[in-house]
């Protein structure tokens, strides 16, 4: 479910602002998944969400003519921001409990805390540009082109970013299990 290219919406145009809820609800759980990844704890992420779809209802509400050209990319832009400002504010990675986070996993495993703990150390290992590309590949389900509006760069430097970070975390994995 994609908004059209251009969407204009503003007090006098309800019906987009329906759309606009109905849109961030169906994205909810790549969104959650995404903000729980990049924050570590999955009551942050909520209130990442919560905030972000507060800060986009009240900008809409409050201007009119608000131009935006894929709303998907907007919101995960928001969002992404959002979780850079908390934790720079923070200067910490948590972890998620493992019961907080099971309603984001999409396949169980047996040791869900494990391979978490391990994830993020991997992402955290790797430079901060990298391990953004790939949550928002991965976690946030997005598009190369999607992660590339999203971060405001090229196509070819979030390919480059993604396969980077990639082969450094296979590397460290086969480092760790030797």
């Amino acid at each position: 479910m994609h908004f059209k290219n251009v969407k204009t919406m503003n007090t006098e145009n309800d019906i987009t602002m329906k759309e606009f809820t109905e849109y961030f609800q169906h994205e909810q759980q790549h969104l959650m998944r995404y903000a729980c990844y990049r924050l570590g704890d999955a009551d942050d992420a909520k209130d990442a969400l919560q905030d972000v779809f507060l800060k986009i209802s009240a900008k809409l509400s409050n201007e009119k003519g608000v131009e935006v050209r894929d709303w998907h990319n907007y919101i995960f832009r928001t969002l992404s921001n959002l979780c850079s400002s908390r934790l720079t504010a923070s200067r910490k990675l948590r972890t998620v409990p493992l019961d907080a986070r099971l309603d984001i996993a999409d396949i169980p495993t047996e040791n869900n805390e494990a391979d978490y703990q391990r994830i993020a150390h991997l992402l955290a290992e790797i430079p901060k540009e990298q391990a953004e590309v790939i949550r928002l590949r991965i976690y946030g389900n997005n598009s190369f082109a999607d992660v590339a509006e999203i971060l405001s760069l090229p196509l070819p430097t979030v390919k480059s970013r993604f396969l980077n970070g990639l082969e450094k975390i296979r590397r460290a994995m086969k480092q760790t299990s030797h």
